[in-house]
């Protein structure tokens, strides 16, 4: 029997939403388009998104 926690669609969205962000701003870090600074502050505010 599965006990595990079943996620709504809105859970389902918002964590796809925000491991796609953490893709973008990871890459943007990646190709110096953005300072490590400038990554951890994106990353704490997509963090407060959802």
């Amino acid at each position: 029997m599965n006990e595990g926690k079943s996620l709504t669609q809105n859970e389902i969205d918002n964590i796809l939403d925000e491991t796609i962000n953490l893709s973008i701003i990871s890459k943007l870090l990646k190709l110096n388009l953005i300072t490590e600074k400038q990554f951890y502050i994106l990353k704490e505010k997509i963090k407060t998104f959802y």
